[in-house]
């Protein structure tokens, strides 16, 4: 039986599940789409994988102990770093400490044997994962969350020209995209942007925060706690529901091994209540100072 593959935009023989956040960053078996098994295979393993292995990334994965399906520990290795002196040394950046191995040597370093600078080299980040990513999860979680309505009534191509590109300097899609280096000072409202990247890292989780517009569907997308990007795809949501758990938008945090489904309206609730908390602590505590002092 063919079924419809939101990232092709037409119809598949041969389908497959499809992890919207891969376990290694977070996801889980329960918040998935079916999507062909070619491009889950094989476009969806490299946009996903670029960001797992994303050296920045490993330090939250790390922490997270987000393992993926090889079941390894993720921690984030400096393979090709030099001591003072030269010697040639792998370097771990591990929530447990620092292990230097000397590849001459082909043991461990104690500390006593570091040196107090280390120069690390052929670090690389890939500039262009975190667009691919943000463009892959606004078209899986926008299907998973809108169905039809997104499929019908948001111009999803522009997100798949962005994932399909070979080089995103070779398309101009019809979006704004935000990343996670993004100077905030730069955007139109980064009023907007704090409150979302707010919402993510107190959420210390994966989550996604969708958002329909006037003329725009609106995705923001959080891995382990940290924001990754934002895409705003032209859309007409005239028609797309605005109450109960879709008020002023959907969004979805994968907490504690549950996929849990709040309304926009409600999230910005809580976290005008977790800062009210904040504020009311830090007021206490400098009344208690002033006591204290007088």
């Amino acid at each position: 039986m063919r079924e419809y593959c939101i990232y092709l935009d037409g119809l598949s023989d041969d389908m497959s599940k499809e992890h919207i956040f891969p376990t290694s960053l977070g996801g889980l078996d329960s918040f998935c789409i079916q999507a062909d098994r070619a491009f889950n295979n094989n476009v969806g393993s490299k946009v996903d994988g670029a960001i797992a292995n994303d050296f920045i990334m490993l330090f939250k994965r790390d922490r997270a102990a987000a393992k993926g399906h090889s079941g390894t520990h993720p921690e984030p290795v400096a393979r090709r770093a030099t001591l003072e002196d030269g010697t040639p040394i792998q370097a771990t950046f591990s929530k447990n400490g620092l292990r230097l191995y000397d590849l001459k040597q082909k043991r461990v370093l104690d500390k006593r044997e570091w040196s107090r600078t280390i120069q690390v080299r052929d670090l690389r980040l890939d500039m262009d994962a975190d667009v691919r990513f943000v463009a892959k999860v606004a078209l899986a979680a926008g299907y998973y969350a809108y169905g039809e309505l997104f499929k019908k009534c948001v111009d999803h191509s522009q997100a798949r020209m962005i994932v399909n590109a070979e080089r995103l300097t070779d398309v101009c899609p019809n979006v704004r995209l935000y990343t996670r280096f993004q100077d905030s000072e730069s955007l139109p409202d980064p009023s907007d942007y704090h409150l979302f990247k707010t919402a993510i890292e107190l959420s210390g989780c994966s989550c996604v925060l969708m958002l329909p517009g006037k003329d725009c569907f609106g995705v923001i997308v959080g891995v382990l706690g940290e924001f990754m990007g934002m895409i705003n795809i032209p859309a007409n949501t005239a028609d797309f529901p605005n109450e109960g758990a879709y008020s002023l938008g959907h969004c979805i945090f994968l907490q504690e091994g549950q996929v849990k489904r709040i309304s926009f309206r409600h999230l910005c609730d809580k976290i005008s209540d977790v800062m009210e908390d904040i504020i009311d602590k830090k007021d206490e505590g400098v009344k208690r100072t002033g006591n204290e002092e007088s």
